[in-house]
């Protein structure tokens, strides 16, 4: 299942993404409000963490997507002795 996942999300990130995709250059600063963006968060939740964590984590971020939150630098998707 995570190999979908995450197969998904490079083939978003090649096409659709405003940050990583045929869009950037509409965006030279970023498109995304945080570091690293959202689709790179989600992919680094699934490949760090088991699969209904990187679910919980990627819904998080993706609702802190918006303009009332503070932009951020956030890499909870690690195991926490790699921080």
């Amino acid at each position: 299942m995570k190999p979908i996942i995450i197969t998904s999300i490079n083939l978003y990130q090649k096409t659709l993404s405003p940050d990583h995709g045929l869009f950037k250059s509409r965006y030279p600063y970023g498109f995304c409000r945080h570091y690293p963006t959202c689709s790179e968060y989600t992919k680094q939740a699934f490949i760090h963490q088991p699969i209904i964590r990187a679910f919980g984590l990627s819904t998080k971020r993706i609702l802190s997507c918006n303009p009332f939150v503070q932009p951020r630098v956030d890499m909870s998707y690690l195991p926490k002795e790699t921080q």
